[in-house]
């Protein structure tokens, strides 16, 4: 698992000020730090080697020795990218038409790259299984992650899973109601502090039901209480919020997820979604 530096981004509120100079020196010393030992490297920053290998473990790493294989991937990667020319400053209110789009596709993009990179398809196949085996599915998602939530839901329709998705969080709460240890929850929440949706998770989680949590990559209250933590990537800049570029990232892993889905049931999906089209294909236009 590489893309330390994105990692580092990710989580950079949630370090403490110990942890934040190591990152300071890693971002600063990337070409050095990947020949240092945790000792150097703990004289460097000025901390402990302890706090070297708490660092790495924080950042999903089994000690210092993996974090510097995955960060010369990164160096390697990054030299990469800097060569080509890419459109990638910041979107301003006096751009033409042709940069503003050009600017809002790289940053779409950047979002599933970013996405693709950090997501652990060793969870995403684990959350495939509970999917696949799930009595019923119950989606939570409010906002822009609703739109996320009912494409999953849709898609899972296609498929011949019963996929429950409701926007309004009073409506959800009522839902659950009836869950029970054979259903899974699949919850979308970008920032993961909804007050709303952390609170109604509190009900499926004391009954013992199985939650999958899709949100951003650095530690919050939604993504804590999964029991499969998905992440995705969209950065803030100083034009627009993360919500359009995190819809993008979270629609990719949606998609993800249903192509594995029709992976392990190839003959049963083909023949639901055979039926849906041919259901709909008198609804068109001649």
């Amino acid at each position: 698992m590489g893309n330390v530096l994105l990692k580092i981004k990710e989580i950079r509120d949630k370090l403490t000020n110990k942890e934040l100079k190591v990152a300071d020196y890693i971002e600063k010393n990337l070409e050095e730090v990947k020949n240092l030992n945790t000792y150097e490297m703990g004289n460097r920053c000025d901390v402990s080697q302890a706090s070297i290998v708490r660092f790495s473990k924080k950042l999903g790493y089994s000690g210092f020795p993996e974090f510097k294989i995955a960060l010369s991937s990164d160096i390697g990667r990054q030299e990469m990218e800097n060569s080509i020319s890419i459109i990638h400053e910041e979107i301003k209110v006096d751009d033409s038409s042709e940069d503003t789009g050009k600017k809002v596709a790289y940053e779409n993009i950047k979002a599933i790259e970013d996405t693709c990179k950090l997501i652990n398809y060793k969870e995403l196949e684990k959350a495939v299984e509970l999917l696949d085996k799930a009595k019923r599915i119950f989606i939570l998602g409010g906002g822009f992650s609703g739109i996320a939530g009912r494409d999953f839901q849709y898609k899972l329709l296609e498929l011949g899973k019963m996929a429950i998705f409701e926007s309004d969080p009073h409506i959800q709460y009522s839902n659950f109601s009836t869950i029970e240890k054979e259903d899974v929850v699949f919850v979308i929440s970008q920032g993961g502090k909804s007050l709303d949706i952390f609170n109604i998770l509190q009900e499926p989680k004391r009954r013992g039901v199985k939650i999958i949590s899709l949100t951003k990559f650095s530690p919050n209250p939604v993504r804590e209480i999964g029991d499969i933590k998905l992440s995705t990537v969209a950065e803030k800049n100083n034009f627009r919020s993360t919500a359009l570029s995190s819809r993008i990232a979270q629609l990719t892993v949606i998609d993800m997820i249903y192509v594995k889905l029709i992976q392990r049931n190839k003959t049963l999906a083909e023949k639901y979604i055979g039926d849906a089209l041919e259901m709909v294909k008198d609804m068109k236009m001649k």
